[in-house]
C-alpha cells in the first residue's frame, strides 16, 4: 500500500534527468548481470577444483590400499605358496601403476605435491622391486632367502614411507579442500547477493516501468479525447462551412445563371436593332444618292454631305465597318454568355458514377477527332488504360477539351504526335496526355487554367474557358490536373482521378 502510494505522488516529469536515472538503472542491471555470470563461472572454476582436489584424495587412499592388498597377496604366496595369491598381487600390481600415474598427473599443477610425488615415485617402485625380488626367490627354490628378504624390514619401510607421503599430500590436499570449499561458499554467497540485488533492481524498474507505462496510457487517453473533441469540432466546423460555401456556391451559380440568362436580353435586343440598321442601310443612303432636284429636303441632305467633306460613299464603308465591329462584339458576347450558361448548368448536375473503359472512351473521342486529325498531319496514339467508375459526362469532357487542345496548338511543319498513357498511383490513376506542339511558357502554367485566360499567340479560336472548365469538373471528380510544358517542344498534362468515385450528392462547382 505504501509502495503503491508513494508511486502514485512520484512523478518521473518532475525530474529533469529521469532518462538519466533510468539509463543508468538499466546499466546497472547489465553490469549485475554480468558480474554474476563472471561469479558463476568463477564458482565453477572452484567447484571443478574442489572435485578434482577430492578425486585425487580418492586416488591416493586407493594407492595406498592396492599397495597393502599387493603386499598381502605377496606375504600370502610366501607363506602358503597359493596361486590365488600369486594371482592378486599381479592384478594389483597393474591397478598399483595405474593409480600412481592418475595422482602424478592430478597434482601436477601443485608445485608442493609435485614434489611430494618426485619422492614418492621411488618409494613405490622400491616397494614393487623388494616383493618382485622376494617372489623370484620364492620361485626359484631359494624359500629361505625370500622370507629372509621379507623379515629385513625392507618392505616395511619402502611402506612407511609411502604412508608418510601418502599422509602429507593428503593433509594438503585436505587444507586446499577447506581453502577451496571457503572460497566457493564465499563466491556463491557473492553470487546470491547479486542475484538478489538484480532481483531487486528489475522488481523496482518493473514497478517504475508499470507506474511510467500508466500514466502514459493515461496521458494518452486524455490526449486522444481531446483530440477526438478537437476533431468533433473540426468536422462540425468543416461542415457548418461547407454548407455555408454550398450555399454560397448556389447563389453564385444562380447569380451567373440570372445574369446571363438577363444579360441575353438585351443582348437579342442589340441584335435586333443591328439588323434593323442593317436593313434600313440600303434605304438611307440609296435616297442620298438619287435624291431629284426639286426635292429640298433630299437636296439639303445631299449638299449637307457635300459640303461635310464626307462623301456618301465613304460614309455609306464607315457605317459597314462599325455594323461589322458591332455585330462582331455580339457576336463574341453571346459565345461568352453561353459558355456561361453552359458552366452554370454543369454547376447544377448531379455526377453519376458508373464503370468507363477508358480505352473504349478514348476511341471514342480520337473517332470524333479524325479529321481535325488528319487535316492537322497528326497521329493519336492511345496506350492500353484501365477502367475507373466514375462520371461519365464529365469524364468525357475532360479529355476531349484536353485533346482537341492538343491538336489545336500542333507547330506547323511539324508532323504531330499526342500520346495518352495511364499509370497506377495509389488508389489513383494518374492519365498523361502529351504532345509535341508549341508548348506553354512557364509564366503561364498556372493562369491557363483560369477563367478566360489564355497564353501564347492568339490565333485559334477560343475565349480562355475551356481549361477553366476542365480544372473545375476534375477537381469535382476528387482530382486533380497539372501541366509540364517546354516551349517549341511540347506539352504533357497530367490528370489524377480516383479509381472509383463514390456518389456522395454533390454537384460540380464552377
Amino acid at each position: 500500500m505504501w509502495t503503491a502510494n508513494s508511486l502514485r505522488r512520484f512523478d518521473l516529469s518532475r525530474i529533469p534527468h529521469a532518462p538519466i536515472l533510468l539509463g543508468s538503472a538499466f546499466a546497472f542491471l547489465v553490469l549485475t548481470v554480468l558480474v554474476s555470470m563472471a561469479l558463476l563461472d568463477h564458482t565453477q572454476r572452484e567447484r571443478d577444483r574442489l572435485v578434482q582436489t577430492i578425486d585425487t584424495q580418492d586416488r591416493l587412499d586407493e594407492l595406498l590400499a592396492f599397495m597393502r592388498r599387493m603386499e598381502s597377496g605377496q606375504r600370502g604366496y610366501l607363506l602358503t605358496g597359493d596361486p590365488q595369491f600369486l594371482d592378486i598381487y599381479n592384478d594389483t600390481r597393474t591397478q598399483v601403476l595405474a593409480r600412481l600415474a592418475v595422482v602424478e598427473q592430478a597434482v601436477s599443477g601443485d608445485a608442493s605435491q609435485a614434489e611430494s610425488m618426485q619422492r614418492l615415485k621411488p618409494l613405490v617402485q622400491g616397494k614393487l622391486n623388494e616383493m618382485s625380488e622376494s617372489l623370484r626367490l620364492y620361485d626359484s627354490g631359494q624359500r629361505d632367502a625370500a622370507v629372509e628378504l621379507l623379515r629385513s624390514g625392507l618392505g616395511l619401510r619402502y611402506m612407511d614411507g609411502i604412508h608418510d607421503i601418502v599422509l602429507k599430500i593428503a593433509t594438503d590436499t585436505n587444507e586446499q579442500r577447506k581453502t577451496q570449499h571457503d572460497v566457493a561458499r564465499q563466491q556463491e554467497r557473492w553470487l546470491l547477493g547479486v542475484n538478489i540485488a538484480s532481483v531487486m533492481l528489475i522488481l523496482i524498474l518493473a514497478a517504475v516501468s508499470l507506474f511510467v507505462v500508466r500514466r502514459a496510457n493515461v496521458t494518452m487517453r486524455r490526449a486522444q479525447q481531446v483530440l477526438k473533441d478537437a476533431n468533433a469540432e473540426l468536422e462540425a466546423n468543416v461542415a457548418a462551412r461547407t454548407a455555408e460555401l454550398t450555399a454560397a456556391n448556389e447563389e453564385i451559380q444562380k447569380f451567373a445563371y440570372i445574369v446571363s440568362h438577363d444579360l441575353r436580353s438585351p443582348l437579342v435586343n442589340i441584335m435586333g436593332f443591328t439588323s434593323e440598321l442593317e436593313a434600313l442601310k440600303g434605304d438611307l443612303f440609296e435616297g442620298l444618292k438619287s435624291s431629284p432636284a426639286g426635292d429640298t429636303n433630299g437636296a439639303d441632305a445631299h449638299d449637307e454631305a457635300m459640303n461635310g467633306a464626307i462623301p456618301p460613299a465613304r460614309l455609306e464603308q464607315d457605317f459597314d465597318e462599325a455594323l461589322g465591329f458591332i455585330k462582331a462584339s455580339i457576336t463574341k458576347m453571346d459565345r461568352l454568355i453561353n459558355a456561361v450558361l453552359t458552366i452554370s448548368r454543369e454547376g447544377s448536375r448531379t455526377l453519376q458514377p458508373e464503370p468507363i473503359d477508358m480505352n473504349e472512351m478514348f476511341q471514342t473521342i480520337t473517332s470524333a477527332v479524325a479529321h481535325q486529325a488528319q487535316e492537322a498531319d497528326a497521329a493519336i496514339d492511345v496506350a492500353a488504360l484501365p477502367t475507373i467508375v466514375s462520371d461519365r459526362l464529365a469524364i468525357e469532357q475532360v479529355f476531349s477539351n484536353l485533346v482537341d487542345n492538343a491538336l489545336k496548338y500542333l507547330r506547323n511543319g511539324v508532323q504531330g504526335q499526342i500520346r495518352i498513357k495511364a499509370r497506377n498511383q495509389g488508389n489513383k490513376v494518374v492519365v498523361e496526355i502529351s504532345d509535341n506542339g508549341r508548348g506553354i511558357e512557364r509564366r503561364d502554367q498556372a493562369r491557363i487554367f483560369e477563367l478566360f485566360r489564355r497564353a501564347g499567340t492568339q490565333d485559334r479560336p477560343g475565349e480562355g474557358m475551356g481549361l477553366a472548365h476542365v480544372r473545375a469538373l476534375v477537381r469535382r471528380l476528387g482530382g486533380s490536373i497539372t501541366v509540364d510544358s517546354t516551349p517549341g517542344e511540347g506539352s504533357v498534362f497530367h490528370v489524377s482521378l480516383p479509381r472509383t468515385l463514390h456518389s456522395e450528392g454533390k454537384r460540380i462547382s464552377a
